[in-house]
């Protein structure tokens, strides 16, 4: 028998237009967000085109591996559209005329002022012993088979159909067949950190096996997915939660799924600065504006973007110096002077044969804190990088100076 505590579920997409990408899969993420909501283990995204023996070969794939099945497109009324006799060859269930069906169409027709096709007619053949999922916002009829292991739910490819008939019926009918307590998700959000930094630190500890571990790379930042399963108490869930955060160490600037509301790296930094009644100058170059747009009105008091550094230095009456960490924090000191503002920014780049380094200094009256950043790939990755760069080097420098506590 299989484990039910997490049902395994494939998600299913069927028709030539999907699998050649001419039609972008948008239903399969609407229906993998919902099953993860649920508690669902999805195993499997599938994708098959309009092939009959294709078709009847992955639906008894799919039941040899998995407890629910979500299938979407092939319900219409064309000559391309085989996934209910597909699912009819491959489980011995001959098509049924169903009266319901068909005067669900017939009643759909009507609305629109137009006679119904006799084609559409092959919509009203359902499986025998299927249970007919209705359709209000179109002509195809869905339906619920149940084959040797798996639940198979068939709804349109059409997504207003199929998400009005998932949430009139189907996430009903897998509530009431399903009865799942859902795993809790954790999220750590890092800035700096890379992915295979975050493996190498993660590595060191001795996680309980049933806690699941991945990850989501991004630019600009990572994050690290811990799910634990529901028996987990409070107390332990937040005590091993604390572990991770101790290794990957002030790199984690958010932990979702634990209480707080931090909707990115922009929103981290306004908080803190909110709170703790700080106010920011900021003078950038590549990052052209960046770092200033992503701060908030209530605490910026200047903004200025000189994208070459020759004006930058000449702003603050430095001659030509090299860019390094040092000098940058110097810039800053000598541009905090002339503002009225508890914190200064300053970033800098620089060009190191084929490399551009983005140097950021955060100034105050009593510390300061700096950093480098090799920078690569195109111009806009680079600002996107650099602004980032620079927000979390606020966020670390409002941290250490005890203008908060994590």
């Amino acid at each position: 028998m299989p484990d039910m505590s997490r049902p395994k579920v494939v998600i299913f997409s069927q028709g030539d237009e999907v699998i050649s990408g001419a039609t972008i899969d948008t239903n399969a993420a609407y229906l993998a967000d919902h099953c993860r909501t649920l508690g669902f283990n999805i195993v499997r995204h599938i994708t098959v085109a309009d092939e009959l023996d294709d078709l009847v070969q992955v639906l008894k794939d799919i039941d040899a591996l998995a407890d629910i099945c979500l299938c979407t497109g092939g319900l219409g009324p064309t000559q391309d559209d085989l996934t209910t006799e597909a699912y009819s060859n491959a489980f011995k269930a001959p098509l049924v005329f169903d009266e319901t069906a068909m005067s669900m169409m017939q009643d759909y027709f009507g609305q629109l002022s137009v006679d119904m096709p006799e084609v559409n007619r092959k919509q009203a053949l359902l499986p025998d012993g299927a249970i007919r999922i209705d359709n209000h916002w179109g002509t195809a009829a869905g339906f619920i088979g149940v084959a040797k292991r798996c639940r198979f739910y068939f709804m349109p490819g059409v997504p207003f159909e199929m998400k009005n008939m998932m949430q009139a019926t189907v996430i009903d009918n897998l509530r009431a067949c399903f009865k799942v307590e859902k795993p809790r998700l954790i999220t750590l959000r890092t800035m700096g950190m890379g992915e295979s930094a975050i493996q190498q630190e993660m590595d060191a500890l001795s996680l309980a096996d049933d806690i699941r571990v991945s990850f989501r790379a991004g630019l600009p930042e990572n994050e690290l997915k811990l799910i634990f399963p529901n028996h987990y108490s409070d107390a332990d869930l937040k005590r091993c939660v604390e572990e991770v955060r101790e290794v990957l160490g002030d790199s984690v600037y958010a932990i979702d799924g634990m209480g707080e509301t931090v909707a990115n790296l922009a929103d981290c930094v306004h908080q803190l600065m909110r709170q703790y009644k700080q106010s920011l100058t900021v003078l950038e170059s590549l990052s052209q504006g960046r770092i200033g747009q992503q701060c908030h009105v209530d605490w910026l008091q200047q903004s200025a973007v000189l994208p070459q550094t020759s004006a930058i230095l000449s702003r603050v009456g430095m001659g030509s110096v090299d860019i390094n960490e040092s000098t940058v924090v110097d810039i800053a000191l000598k541009e905090h002077v002339e503002n009225a503002s508890s914190i200064t920014l300053v970033q800098l780049c620089k060009n190191e044969g084929d490399d551009v380094i983005a140097v950021t200094a955060v100034v105050s009256d009593e510390s300061c804190k700096s950093a480098s950043k090799k920078l690569t790939g195109r111009l806009q990755r680079q600002q996107i990088v650099a602004s980032a760069q620079a927000l979390n080097l606020l966020r670390k420098f409002l941290l250490e100076n005890e203008y908060a506590t994590y």
